[in-house]
């Protein structure tokens, strides 16, 4: 269901931007949606099916306009900021869409104003950097054992090579310094856990990775 139809839920640029050029997406969401340009400063229409007469949002280059507060959506405006070099986004709209793009965009690590946080929406923000360091630590500390082993057996990189990994993945992907440091502190206690107990696994790799990291 849609919010009320006079309020416009929009996120833009609350500052500096690499880009403001409409249609200016990830790869990702173009492949995902349906696009149909508007007429007299529409802007670009996006579409999950060619069957809905609502799009999910429009893009005007400055100002991504939805029509929901969904999250999924939501999300997905979120990674055009951020593929746009918005560091800083200013929302407006319904409290429930300005309440998800503050979470979503803290979560990305982007500066949100538009919308004061209380307490619980704290302790949700806190759970979301908590799942998104499980998830990268996950994925990265067992991406380099999939690939190597469709290739060739081979050793796996060490604790530190891995801990470089994903310091290198969280300050990629979060601009926030305060929302690294915060997602950092998390993700290398939970590799150092992973790591420990894939040592109590394997003995042979455990004595591998203390000789070459000696």
């Amino acid at each position: 269901m849609s919010d009320k139809p006079d309020v416009t839920n929009a996120v833009q640029p609350g500052g500096p931007a690499r880009s403001t050029e409409a249609g200016d997406v990830p790869d990702a969401l173009r492949r995902r949606y349906l696009t149909e340009a508007g007429r007299n400063g529409a802007g670009i229409a996006y579409y999950t099916d060619a069957t809905i007469v609502i799009p999910s949002f429009r893009d005007r280059g400055r100002q991504l306009i939805a029509t929901r507060s969904d999250p999924n959506t939501i999300r997905d405006l979120v990674s055009i900021a951020q593929h746009r070099g918005w560091s800083a986004v200013q929302v407006s709209g319904s409290t429930g869409f300005r309440r998800e793009a503050w979470l979503a965009g803290r979560t990305a690590g982007l500066e949100v104003d538009g919308y004061r946080p209380g307490e619980r929406d704290l302790q949700i923000l806190q759970r979301r950097l908590d799942a998104q360091s499980r998830r990268i630590v996950e994925r990265e500390a067992s991406a380099p054992a999939d690939a190597d082993r469709s290739r060739r057996p081979t050793v796996m990189p060490g604790r530190a090579e891995r801990r470089r990994i994903v310091e290198a993945v969280v300050r990629d992907r979060v601009a926030d310094p305060a929302i690294q440091a915060r997602i950092l502190v998390s993700a290398q206690a939970r590799l150092a856990t992973l790591l420990d107990r894939e040592g109590t696994r394997d003995p042979q790799r455990r004595t591998a990775e203390r000789n070459r990291n000696r």
